[in-house]
């Protein structure tokens, strides 16, 4: 199992999630909102048969389906829980399994569009392809995060 620390998803059972995360910061008296720990993000699906875009997505860290938790180390949303945000509030199929190898989320189909051993599906947020896995990149409000059934490299 992968430390918190190390910027990926952690496997902890939801009953040790409070004693997984350790002590939680509290923002500062007169910090705004709740200190990046939610984003409104766009969110947008392409690259296979089901093309998607819709318009603000509310999105915290949270456990993925597989039963494992997706935030940053700061406790921050990700591509991954926008997209399955998205999933929940707009029916996409999303699919997405646990890699132990990776130590993060892989995403296995959107809406009937499967990755295969040619084709993967890739998280951007903004244009910029993230360079870590699905729970390591933190997401923040306004951004546009797109996810795309590309040629695997």
């Amino acid at each position: 199992m992968l430390s918190a620390l190390a910027g990926k998803a952690v496997l902890v059972p939801a009953a040790g999630l409070a004693l997984a995360m350790g002590p939680v910061a509290v923002p500062p008296a007169g910090a705004d909102g709740d200190a990046g720990l939610s984003a409104a993000v766009r969110v947008g699906v392409s690259g296979g048969l089901f093309t998607a875009n819709v318009g603000l997505v509310r999105t915290v860290a949270r456990t993925g389906k597989g039963g494992v938790y997706c935030a940053t180390v700061e406790g921050k949303p990700t591509p991954l829980t926008a997209l399955l945000d998205a999933d929940d509030r707009y029916g996409f199929g999303v699919r997405v399994s646990w890699d132990a190898t990776k130590q993060d989320y892989v995403v296995n189909s959107i809406h009937g569009d499967e990755a295969t051993s040619s084709k993967v599906w890739n998280a951007y947020v903004g244009k910029t392809k993230i360079s870590t896995g699905p729970c390591g990149t933190a997401v923040k409000d306004n951004d546009k995060v797109s996810w795309k059934l590309e040629a695997a490299s």
